[in-house]
């Protein structure tokens, strides 16, 4: 039996192919270590850019199975965790609403539509999702656009050069298996000026995801296959002329945000690595763990 974290991936994981990542996305480099090591599941970095990746990684085919139905097995049935989300939704809309408030804007891997309600009607809101009970799900609960959400992956839509004002991807880009060619399709719908936002995205530089590795909170073997830095990000995007312009790490005054409990999780995993302890808890919340960063098409 496959476990993490007591969710069986047995059958997922011998009824699809899981694929060997020879080559770094970013810098092309085939130098890696081992970030990681479980029973299960290795995650390398890359020994030239820093990029953390799942290796091997389930196949599209089964990342699509894993993630049918997504919203009713990991997001409405969880009111604690919808609640917490909607706080969220709304400081990181808050945040891309400083640059920009209205114009055609289009949510990859938007869900049941939660981000683009927050974001507000000053914009004509698209999504795409492939998960279809997501798209059932913004269908009846937000008519005023759920007409604009595709049921699809993002990359096979084919939207018009230079249509949107403003591109987002929301906790997406680290589960997408191949994010250059997304960030490619991205650049070419964008028009110029237009803004690429990336947020809720796991930060592989964190000080968390060093000290806790396959413990960190934000590792997950078939969700998240990469866990990128601000740094390589940026050099991924650039090569599309999209041109880093904001980054912003939110933890403080955030519903995450519990600063005495959390310092004495850290402070404790700190004192067990330095005696040579394994460190078995899951890390909390904390500084830098989450990127937001905001690219422009020049």
């Amino acid at each position: 039996m496959t476990l993490f974290r007591g969710e069986d991936l047995t059958d997922l994981l011998n009824s699809y192919e899981q694929i060997n990542i020879e080559k770094c996305i970013i810098c092309n480099s085939d130098q890696f270590e081992v970030w990681a090591k479980t029973d299960n599941y290795i995650t390398n970095k890359c020994c030239n850019c820093g990029l953390i990746f799942m290796n091997p990684q389930l196949s599209p085919e089964g990342l699509n199975e894993y993630y049918d139905n997504y919203i009713g097995k990991r997001r409405v049935n969880n009111l604690e965790k919808m609640k917490l989300r909607s706080e969220q939704y709304t400081i990181d809309s808050s945040l891309i609403k400083k640059f920009i408030t209205g114009g055609k804007l289009l949510d990859i891997g938007c869900n049941g539509g939660f981000f683009l309600n927050s974001l507000g009607d000053k914009f004509e809101r698209y999504g795409t999702e492939i998960d279809s009970s997501s798209v059932e799900y913004a269908i009846n609960e937000f008519p005023e656009f759920s007409k604009n959400i595709i049921n699809d992956d993002f990359k096979n839509v084919k939207f018009e050069n230079n249509f949107f004002d403003l591109v987002t991807m929301r906790g997406v880009i680290e589960h997408v298996p191949d994010p250059e060619n997304c960030i490619k399709e991205v650049a070419r719908i964008l028009k110029k000026n237009g803004l690429f936002y990336i947020c809720a995205t796991p930060n592989g530089e964190s000080y968390c995801a060093d000290l806790y590795r396959e413990n960190w909170n934000l590792f997950h073997p078939i969700q998240h296959l990469w866990h990128y830095s601000e740094k390589n990000l940026s050099i991924l995007c650039k090569k599309y002329d999209l041109e880093l312009t904001w980054s912003e790490y939110h933890y403080l005054n955030t519903p995450y945000e519990n600063i005495d409990k959390d310092l004495k999780k850290i402070n404790d995993a700190i004192k067990m690595k330095v005696s040579g302890e394994d460190i078995n808890e899951i890390s909390p919340p904390f500084f830098e763990n989450m990127l937001s960063l905001i690219f422009r098409k020049i």
